[in-house]
């Protein structure tokens, strides 16, 4: 335990001895109210002063820089009035000489204009003229050609036209003949007839048939008519003799078979009319 206290001992002594020492040094004067006041006075005065004298500086430097404003301005505005002026003049000159350039350029241009449009008017009526002769003559000869070609079809359908009417014409007189020959002869029939006369009538009536025969394409004479015939030629037969009228008929068939075999639709018909032809013939379909 002795060792502890002796280093408590120790430690108070080397405080104390401390203590003495820092008691013997001399402690600083300390200023008064007075001169802390005076001090701060002067610090706010010198303030004050670089205050004032930085503001009289921003004065002259404002106002420099106004001047120097004001003098760039009016430099720049002389200038610019300047340039507008010259560039007005530029425009006034250049407007003068285009307006005089356009005067004597126009007039030489229209006068360049009417000369090529003379030339050219007096080349294209030269040319029309050329190619209206041109076109004339070639019309011209194309004219007498399709003429010449129009006379030759004209005259060839009238050709045409008079042979076809020459035949038409030719071919109703000898179809008129038919029917006055047929007519003449079925009435010289019918007169043998009257006057029983019948072997005549059959002739007569046969020869009226040929004549029927002639037109019977062309239809010249009707049907009935044939038929009609057909069946007077048999009742002339009948006339004759009646006891030998299917001896008689059929012979007559027989002999003139070139005439009746061309005429089987009358035939047909004419056994219709008189009933006694009809076991002598063979039917026949009607067309």
């Amino acid at each position: 335990m002795k060792p502890k206290h002796l280093l408590a001992l120790g430690v108070l002594a080397a405080v104390a001895a401390a203590s003495l020492t820092a008691a013997e040094k001399p402690a600083p004067a300390q200023l008064t109210e007075q001169q802390k006041l005076k001090e701060r006075v002067d610090t706010l005065e010198s303030q004050l002063k670089e205050a004032q004298a930085k503001a009289d500086r921003a004065a002259m430097e404002k106002d420099y820089i106004e001047r120097v404003q004001k003098q760039y301005e009016s430099y720049y505005e002389k200038a610019f009035n300047t340039q507008v002026a010259i560039v007005s003049i530029l425009a006034l000159f250049i407007t003068i000489v285009l307006a005089v350039a356009a005067r004597f350029g126009f007039q030489t241009f229209d006068r360049r204009i009417d000369t090529a449009l003379a030339a050219a008017s007096a080349q294209l009526r030269t040319e029309f003229n050329q190619q209206l002769r041109t076109d004339l003559e070639t019309l011209r000869k194309d004219n007498a050609e399709r003429v010449k070609q129009l006379e030759h079809e004209l005259t060839s359908r009238i050709a045409k036209l008079e042979s076809d009417l020459a035949k038409k014409i030719a071919q109703q007189q000898a179809d008129l003949m038919i029917v006055s020959n047929h007519n003449v002869m079925f009435l010289q029939g019918i007169a043998a007839m009257h006057g029983e006369s019948h072997s005549s009538a059959r002739d007569n009536y046969r020869g009226a048939l040929l004549f029927y025969k002639q037109g019977k394409t062309r239809g010249v004479i009707s049907r009935y008519e044939g038929a009609k015939t057909v069946a007077n030629v048999f009742r002339s037969i009948e006339g004759i003799d009646p006891k030998k009228f299917d001896e008689e008929a059929k012979k007559e068939l027989a002999d003139h078979r070139d005439l009746y075999d061309a005429l089987k639709e009358e035939l047909a018909a004419a056994a219709l009319e008189f009933p006694k032809l009809a076991p002598n013939i063979q039917p026949a379909a009607p067309a």
